[in-house]
């Protein structure tokens, strides 16, 4: 008899696994639905104002070189025509207070037109400098965009034409303003993939060095960023760990089960430089069942190539503890098996602007992919960006 009791103690003793289990599965796939006032976002995309001058420029060249040639009237009824040839010479973003939201830009452009009048025909150097306010704007909740709100200051010089009697400057300035304010298509900045990374609310600011698009993740409990991303150069992605952990806890749960009646789940993960660690539980999910808790190191990369992508690879495991009657099983296999880092990499690349395979308006921002790395209890990526411009 003294057998049975003792199993029947031992059985007693066993904690609850199935309901434990159940009520992990409830928290990890809960939805945050509030916006609360002066919210502070949990993740961040920074983009260089060195890039979005880029962009400008390309957008801006396209906008004179596709603009018609201007008719100059002339004394007797006669017109002359008159083609400017004008490139961007410079770009430059500086802050306004015009709105939070919005950057100014001070332009300069040079080139030359031919123009003619009858028989005379000639061409003469022209330069012309403006400056116009830009607004970026979210449009269908995902889609950042950025085009002309208001043209401010504009000159141009124009040498005289030949011998003809005629001030091209006016015509010129006004043809100018014109296609500055009504040729410049929207420039498609970045669009967020809601689905990789679910959203509650977004915010936009603009400094002379860099666009912010701020995240409040629908993520609950995710603690807010302590440093907004500053790339010098390029792209900058950042996700807190909360909503790393949040991503993955969700992805693990909506798996289930995998092999032998495993379930994962990843209670926290911290990032440091190029590694992460992890927190993990594995559930077994059979008869009364068990859990399993390890201690998970892994590498954090960016592959090099075209299709650069962020990767986060466990490299190894360490028991920290278990429940009673809890089995072997491998947890970097289970890892693996459950595609639990796919839920973050997905988010942070699929976060990155990339619009280049996408039918868009005027030009779009592309990013690759560069460099990854935990920083400030972020997950960091970072990357180059390129002009795209669709046919």
């Amino acid at each position: 008899m003294a057998l049975p009791l003792l199993v029947l103690m031992v059985l007693g003793c066993t904690p609850d696994v199935m309901n434990f289990y159940a009520q992990e599965r409830e928290t990890a796939l809960a939805v945050a639905t509030d916006v609360p006032a002066g919210w502070k976002p949990d993740a961040a995309i920074g983009i260089a104002s060195s890039d979005l001058a880029d962009a400008m420029a390309v957008v801006i060249t396209t906008a004179v070189a596709s603009n018609p040639e201007l008719t100059l009237p002339l004394p007797l009824g006669i017109q002359a025509s008159f083609r400017p040839d004008l490139a961007v010479r410079r770009v430059k973003i500086a802050a306004t207070t015009d709105c939070a939201a919005c950057f100014s830009l001070d332009i300069a452009l040079s080139g030359s037109a031919r123009w003619e009048a009858g028989p005379a025909t000639g061409s003469v150097p022209i330069s012309a400098s403006a400056t116009a306010i830009i607004g970026v704007a979210i449009r269908d909740g995902s889609v950042v965009e950025a085009k002309p709100r208001r043209i401010g200051s504009l000159s141009v010089e124009v040498p005289s034409l030949g011998n003809l009697r005629v001030n091209a400057s006016g015509p010129l300035q006004e043809w100018l303003r014109s296609t500055l304010a009504n040729k410049i298509p929207a420039i498609r900045i970045a669009t967020l993939d809601t689905d990789a990374l679910p959203v509650r609310d977004l915010r936009l600011s603009t400094t002379s060095e860099r666009l912010e698009l701020e995240i409040l993740s629908d993520v609950p409990g995710a603690v807010a960023l302590r440093a907004l991303p500053a790339p010098a150069h390029g792209v900058e992605v950042a996700l807190s760990e909360g909503v790393v952990t949040g991503l993955a806890r969700r992805a693990a749960f909506r798996a289930g089960t995998l092999d032998m009646d495993i379930a994962v789940d990843p209670r926290s993960i911290e990032v440091d430089a190029d590694t992460f660690t992890m927190d993990l539980r594995l559930w077994r999910l059979v008869g009364r069942g068990w859990w399993r808790d390890y201690l998970v190191n892994g590498k954090i990369s960016v592959a090099s190539g075209a299709k650069s992508r962020l990767s986060l690879v466990a490299t190894n495991a360490t028991e920290t503890a278990a429940s009673p009657g809890a089995l072997f099983v491998d947890p970097v296999a289970a890892i693996f098996q459950s595609k639990i880092l796919d839920a973050i990499v997905d988010a942070m690349n699929r976060t990155m602007p990339a619009q280049a395979q996408q039918k868009v308006i005027g030009v779009a921002m592309s990013a690759r992919a560069t460099d990854a790395r935990g920083l400030d209890d972020a997950l960091h990526l970072y990357g180059t960006l390129d002009v795209v411009q669709p046919p």
